[in-house]
C-alpha cells in the first residue's frame, strides 16, 4: 500500500496520503503500546515517525535518516516500515559520510538493522540474509564473509534470493576461486546453487507468464495483470542473462575434460547417497553446450550412468527420470526413453523444462515410427512453452519425411511440404535465433512441393485452401 502511494502521479497528493497513512499507523501502534515504555517516548516516536515518513516521501533522505534514527532507537518494534526503508536511508547517509570510522559504524549499524528485522519479523530470513550479504559486500568488499552470508541465504530458501543478489554472489565466488579460496568443485557447486535458485524462481514466474499471456491473447487481461506480466518477463530476462553471463565466464571450467576430473569414480563413491551431489553432477554432466560441432554434453562420462541410476533409485524425481531418459536415448532404447520422459513431464513443475522433455519424447516416438505421437509431443512442448521454436522445426521435419505416405496421388502426397514450410515460418516468428536453420529447411522443402501443372491436373489452383488428411490433419494454402 505504501509503495502504491509513493508512486502516485501527484506529488502533493503523495505527501498528503503518505502523511495520513503514517499518522494512522502511528495512532494505531500507540494504542497497541509499541511506541516505547512511557508517554514521552510515545510522543517523541509518534512525531519522528511522521517526520521521517514525510521527508522520505519528498526524497529528503539525509534529513529523514535523523528522524528515522530516533524512532529506531526508542521504539524499534513500532512498525516494519522502519526496516523497509532503512537500507535506502543508510545508502545516502553512508555516501554522504567522509570519515572512515563513522562510515564503518554506519555499515555496522545497517547490518544490525537487518538482524533486528529478522528477529522482530520472522519469515523472510532468506531474503533479508541475501540483502544483508549484498550490502555487506557493497560497503565492506569482504569476500569471505559475504560468501558465507550468501550461502546461508541459499541454504534457508534459494527461491527468495533475487537475481541481482545472485549476480553479486557469483562475483564473490569467482574471486574466491581465482584466489584459491575454493576449488573447481566448489566453484561448480556455487554455480549449481545459483542455477537451482533461478530455476525455483522461474517455475513460479513461468507459470504466471503462461497464464497471463493466454489472458493477454484473449483480451481478458487487466491493467494490473499486464504490469505483473511485464515485471515477470523482465525478471525472467534478468535471470536468463545472469545464467548466460555466468556460463560464459565458466566456459573454461565447464569442459568435459574438467568435468571428468571432478565427477570421477572416487567422487561418486564418496557421494553416492548424497542426493544433492548426484543432482548437481547429473546437471553439470548433462548440460548441453554449443560449439563449432553443434550441441553436445558430457553424459558419456561413466559417472553419469552411475549417478543417474543411484538418484533414480533413491528419488525417481523429474530430474532423475530426465537423466535416465537421456541415457536411454544415447543407448537407442527408445521405449525406455518414452517411459522416463513421460515420468519427467508428469512430475515437472517448470513449463520450460517440461517443454524440453516433450521434445525429447517426440524424438523417441519418431524413432519407433509413431509419428502421430511425435506430433502430439511437439504440440505438448509448444503448449508448455509458446516461445519454444525447436518443436516446430522438428514437426516440420517429420512432416517432410512423411511425404509420399499421406494421400493417393502426386499432389496429395507432396502437399505435406506446405505444412512443413508453414511450421518453419512460425518457428522463425517466435524464435529469431532459428531463422538461419529454418530458412535452410524452407529452401530444401520448396523443391518438394507439388508442381503447378500437376496440381492443375488434379483440380487445385494457386491460393486454394487444401486439407491434408491422415495423421497430419492440417489445412494449407496451395502456393507455388
Amino acid at each position: 500500500m505504501i509503495n502504491g502511494l509513493f508512486n502516485s502521479n501527484t506529488d502533493n497528493m503523495k505527501r498528503l496520503f503518505t502523511s495520513i497513512l503514517f499518522t494512522c499507523m502511528a495512532m494505531s501502534m500507540v494504542a497497541q503500546g509499541t511506541w516505547g515504555s512511557n508517554s514521552a517516548d510515545s510522543t517523541k516516536c509518534f512525531e519522528n515517525f511522521n517526520d521521517f515518513g514525510a521527508l522520505y516521501n519528498s526524497k529528503s533522505y539525509l534529513d529523514a535518516y535523523d528522524h528515522w534514527k530516533v524512532v529506531y532507537e526508542i521504539c524499534p518494534a513500532a512498525s516494519v516500515v522502519i526496516y523497509k526503508y532503512a537500507p535506502k536511508l543508510f545508502a545516502y547517509k553512508i555516501k554522504d559520510t567522509q570519515d572512515s570510522a563513522m562510515r564503518a559504524g554506519l555499515v555496522s549499524d545497517l547490518m544490525s538493522v537487518y538482524d533486528n528485522q529478522m528477529t522482530l519479523y520472522p519469515g523472510t530470513e532468506a531474503k533479508l540474509t541475501a540483502k544483508k550479504a549484498n550490502d555487506h559486500f557493497k560497503y565492506n568488499k569482504d569476500y569471505n564473509e559475504a560468501y558465507v552470508m550468501f550461502n546461508d541465504a541459499l541454504q534457508l530458501d534459494p527461491s527468495e534470493v533475487q537475481p541481482s543478489y545472485l549476480n553479486t554472489y557469483f562475483k564473490v565466488v569467482l574471486w574466491m576461486y581465482k584466489n584459491d579460496s575454493i576449488d573447481a568443485e566448489g566453484l561448480l557447486n556455487s554455480y549449481a546453487a545459483v542455477s537451482e535458485a533461478i530455476q525455483l524462481q522461474s517455475i513460479r514466474l513461468n507459470k504466471e507468464v503462461r497464464m497471463l499471456t493466454e489472458k493477454d491473447t484473449l483480451g481478458t487481461i487487466s491493467s494490473r495483470e499486464q504490469r505483473i506480466l511485464s515485471i515477470d518477463n523482465r525478471i525472467l530476462g534478468q535471470a536468463s542473462t545472469l545464467i548466460s553471463n555466468i556460463e560464459k565466464g565458466l566456459a573454461p571450467v565447464l569442459t568435459c575434460d574438467r568435468m571428468n576430473l571432478i565427477y570421477n569414480e572416487e567422487a561418486f563413491e564418496a557421494h553416492q547417497t548424497d542426493a544433492t551431489w548426484l543432482r548437481r553432477a547429473l546437471k553439470m554432466l548433462g548440460k548441453e553446450r554449443e560449439d563449432s560441432t553443434g550441441t553436445s554434453d558430457c553424459s558419456d562420462n561413466p559417472m553419469y550412468y552411475l549417478a543417474a541410476q543411484a538418484l533414480y533409485d533413491m528419488d525417481p524425481s523429474a530430474q532423475a527420470a530426465r537423466s535416465m531418459g537421456l541415457l536411454s536415448l544415447k543407448n537407442e532404447k527408445w521405449s525406455e526413453a518414452l517411459t522416463y520422459y513421460q515420468s519427467a513431464i508428469d512430475q515437472e513443475a517448470d513449463p520450460l523444462l517440461q517443454a524440453k522433455d516433450y521434445l525429447r519424447l517426440a524424438f523417441a516416438h519418431k524413432q519407433i515410427g509413431s509419428l502421430p505421437s511425435a506430433k502430439t509431443a511437439c504440440l505438448g512442448a509448444l503448449n508448455a512453452d509458446p516461445s519454444f521454436g525447436k518443436p516446430l522445426l522438428f514437426l516440420a521435419q517429420i512432416y517432410a519425411e512423411s511425404a509420399g505416405t499421406c494421400g493417393n496421388n502426386a499432389f496429395e502426397k507432396n502437399a505435406v511440404y506446405w505444412a512443413a514450410i508453414d511450421k518453419l515460418y512460425r518457428a522463425k516468428r517466435i524464435d529469431e535465433s532459428l531463422t538461419a536453420t529454418a530458412d535452410k529447411m524452407i529452401s530444401a522443402y520448396r523443391v518438394g512441393i507439388p508442381d503447378k501443372s500437376i496440381s492443375f491436373q488434379f483440380g487445385h489452383l494457386d491460393g486454394e485452401r487444401y486439407r491434408i488428411t491422415c495423421w497430419i490433419n492440417e489445412t494449407v494454402t496451395v502456393r507455388f
